[in-house]
This record gives C-alpha cells, sequence and structure tokens, in this order.
C-alpha cells in the first residue's frame, strides 16, 4: 500500500517536471537570420563586377532583350521582379509597366549599376480596344512618356495593329518625338507593319518569329524584313517563347530560344534574340534563368 501511495505522490510531480521540461524545449526564440546582398558581402568586389558588366554592354556584342510582367497584383516569388533578372541581360521590356510599382523603383538601382536598359512596352496589339479613338490614344501616350520620364527608364517598346495604319503612324511619331538622348524605341512585329518613311525612326525591331514551327519559316521571315522592308540586319533581333520548341531543317527539335541563338548567327549576323514568357525559364536545379543564360553565352562565348 506505501509503495502504492509513492507512486500516486510522484507521478504527478513527474509530470509537472515533464510539462515544464517541454515548456523549455518549445520556447520560441528569435534567431538573427539576415540575407547579406553581394553587394553588402563586398562592395568592392560588386563596384569591380558591375563596371565590368557595364563595360561588356557597351561593347560590340549580340544583344538579349526580354519581356517581364513586373509588379503582378499578387508576386509569387523573385521572378517578378527585375532585379533578378540575368546580370547579362541587355534589355528588358516592361510588360506591366502602367502599373510601375515602389519595387520595381527600388530595383531601377540594381539596373543602373548592372547597365540594363528598361522599357515601357506599349502593347497595342493586344490593347487595342481600350482606345477608342485618337484622342484617347494620345492621352495614353502622354501618360506613358510622363512615366518614362519620372521613374527614369530608357525608352519604349510597342507592338501594333497591322490593319491600323493610323494608330501605328501615331505611335511612332508620338514615342520617336518624346525619346531623349540614349533612348530607345524597339518595335516588335513584322516591320511591314510600320510605313517604310518611319521605319528609319526604330532603333530595333524584334521579327515576330516566336510562334514560328522552325528554322525555314524564320529565315523566311529575316529575308523579308531585311529585303522587302529594309531592315539593317544589325537592328534585327528574333524573338522565342521560352517553352516552345522549334525544328530545324533536319525536322530535330530544340528549345526555340536554343535554336533561336544559332538563327540569330547564321541567318545574320542579327543583332540578338528576344525571350517572351520568361517567368518558365526561372526555376532550374542550377542556376535561374538558364535557358537565357546559355543562349546569350552562346552568342558571346568570349564575353
Amino acid at each position: 500500500m506505501k509503495q502504492k501511495s509513492i507512486y500516486r505522490m510522484i507521478l504527478p510531480v513527474a509530470a509537472l517536471l515533464l510539462a515544464a521540461a517541454c515548456s523549455d524545449w518549445t520556447e520560441t526564440e528569435s534567431v538573427e537570420n539576415s540575407v547579406r546582398k553581394p553587394w553588402e558581402q563586398d562592395p568592392a568586389l560588386w563596384a569591380d563586377y558591375t563596371a565590368a558588366l557595364r563595360a561588356y554592354k557597351q561593347s560590340e556584342h549580340y544583344l538579349s532583350y526580354a519581356r517581364l510582367y513586373n509588379s503582378p497584383a499578387k508576386a509569387t516569388s523573385e521572378q517578378d521582379f527585375m532585379r533578378c533578372l540575368p546580370d547579362s541581360l541587355d534589355i528588358v521590356t516592361l510588360t506591366n509597366a502602367d502599373n510601375f510599382s515602389t519595387y520595381d523603383a527600388e530595383d531601377m538601382a540594381t539596373m543602373r549599376e548592372k547597365g540594363t536598359r528598361v522599357l515601357y512596352q506599349v502593347d497595342y496589339a493586344a490593347r487595342k480596344a481600350e482606345f477608342s479613338g485618337e484622342t484617347a490614344l494620345k492621352a495614353y501616350l502622354d501618360g506613358v512618356i510622363a512615366a518614362v520620364r519620372a521613374n527614369g527608364l530608357d525608352g519604349y517598346s510597342f507592338t501594333t495593329d497591322p490593319l491600323d495604319a493610323a494608330a501605328t503612324a501615331s505611335i511612332v511619331a508620338t514615342l520617336s518625338a518624346a525619346k531623349a538622348q540614349g533612348q530607345l524605341l524597339v518595335f516588335e512585329g513584322n516591320p511591314l507593319s510600320v510605313a517604310a518613311a518611319d521605319r528609319a525612326k526604330l532603333d530595333y525591331v524584334v521579327l515576330d518569329t516566336e510562334k514560328s514551327e522552325n528554322t525555314t519559316e524564320v529565315q523566311l521571315q529575316v529575308l523579308n524584313a531585311t529585303g522587302y522592308a529594309g531592315i539593317a540586319a544589325d537592328k534585327l533581333l528574333l524573338a522565342a517563347e521560352i517553352d516552345a520548341p522549334l525544328q530545324d531543317a533536319d525536322r530535330t527539335e530544340y528549345a526555340a530560344v536554343e535554336a533561336m541563338a544559332r538563327c540569330v548567327v547564321e541567318y545574320g549576323p542579327l543583332a540578338g534574340f528576344a525571350a517572351y514568357n520568361i517567368a518558365g525559364d526561372y526555376y532550374h536545379a542550377d542556376r535561374n534563368y538558364s535557358t537565357i543564360r546559355e543562349a546569350i553565352q552562346t552568342l558571346n562565348p568570349s564575353k
């Protein structure tokens, strides 16, 4: 009986001690875990690196261009921000530039350090219905110009409706007149959609090769652009969708961006390549934006 009484006394005490011990084990403690960015880890090394990066982008080389859907309503990861684009990317055009955010503004400093040019995209082809007439289009373009100036962007890119010559002429005239020294005006599409007299106002043309199924189609589009449209080869970029395939002349299938990079050399030399829907290239086991980086390295192996 005495033994049972002792157990009855010990068990509650043991339970209290165990509860106290568990409380100590599970108590939340604040652990300092700060992420140090490259320029914070070694500012001098970062300064040397970005200086070399800017020198590379100012040298003669094949250009890399990408569309980025900036400032989504709900960001999913770093893929939504300019700061995480490949360092060697030359030009990025913002497809949601109407909603240029404070985060975008913060990233502009990094873009400046890396020498990456940032453009405001006017996607008239997709948004034509929003502009009921010349007055509405002019008001929108005035807002675009003001935003480019206010945010220190490097110019404009635009698409157009091939059947709307008046709107195309208005876009070219307005944006080319607003373009400051060093800024760019880039057209994405078939250059025959732009009046012959206006094509000289374009700094680059991103040819609409992103829907091409094989390299033969790409070659024909290049010949039309350089021949009929009179676009200089060194102003022409070839577009490709990140996740799209592209067949060569032997019907061997490759990733479109990879194959398009080779077309830039084979059918030119042309100015470079453009990558669309780049969010699909962000996650890779080895590194982010692996496909784009490989294409840049293919075109500029010694840079």
